[in-house]
């Protein structure tokens, strides 16, 4: 860290200390407590928490679905060439 961030960041914490009011407010909601703030909030969270499981989820059915098909024709190269 160079000499200039470090005083960017002691003077960022000596002012979070001094007034800790304006450091409670996150830049997303501005510290109202308004409703449809929190719902938003809420709604986004839910989406960043859930879009990992269903990206993660939708890899494994491919991949599951396409071993299948591999396999499905493997089998049915085996029988043509089994002698009859």
């Amino acid at each position: 860290m160079t000499a200039a961030r470090s005083v960017r960041a002691a003077s960022a914490g000596a002012v979070a200390v001094v007034l800790p009011r304006a450091a409670w407010a996150c830049a997303v909601c501005t510290g109202q407590d308004d409703a449809a703030v929190s719902l938003a909030i809420l709604k986004g969270t839910a989406l960043l928490s859930l879009l990992p499981l269903a990206l993660i989820g939708g890899l494994v059915w491919f991949l599951r679905r396409r071993a299948r098909e591999i396999e499905s024709a493997r089998g049915a190269f085996r029988e043509q060439e089994s002698p009859r």
